[in-house]
């Protein structure tokens, strides 16, 4: 299962980004509930993303002898423009799609307390838990 989602800034205007990963939702909000503090910035957590899936990487081609190049790891994560941000925070999946063609499944928002989703599964934000699946 592949999960098409965008990262936003709650805390601020005009901050997100595009994430592309195998795997189901539960996963990427686990995982950004982990590598997220309060204090944290969005690019930060960018980065932290990048290197945990390149690490995940490494680890994967020592036990199997198969890799995917750096650069496609890198490629499955792309910042977004402000415009794209505010569609994203006001109107959610659906705004993305009438008014840029984006086709995201979740909408993740960073915000002093937590990481927050609201998508296609989850159709009412709320907060990202330790223990995580689907639909919450």
């Amino acid at each position: 299962m592949s999960t098409r989602a965008i990262v936003i800034d709650g805390r601020c205007e005009g901050k997100g980004f595009f994430v592309s990963c195998d795997g189901y939702p539960a996963g990427l909000g686990i995982e950004l509930k982990k590598v997220f503090t309060g204090n944290k910035s969005i690019e930060q957590v960018y980065q932290e993303l990048i290197n945990n899936r390149i690490e995940a990487n490494r680890h994967f081609a020592q036990r199997t002898g198969l890799s995917i190049p750096v650069e496609m790891v890198v490629n499955s994560f792309q910042v977004l423009n402000a415009d794209i941000v505010s569609v994203a925070k006001l109107y959610g999946a659906d705004g993305l799609w009438e008014r840029y063609r984006i086709n995201v499944e979740y909408i993740y928002t960073l915000k002093h307390d937590g990481v927050y989703v609201k998508g296609l599964e989850v159709k009412r934000q709320r907060k990202v838990k330790e223990k995580e699946t689907i639909r919450g």
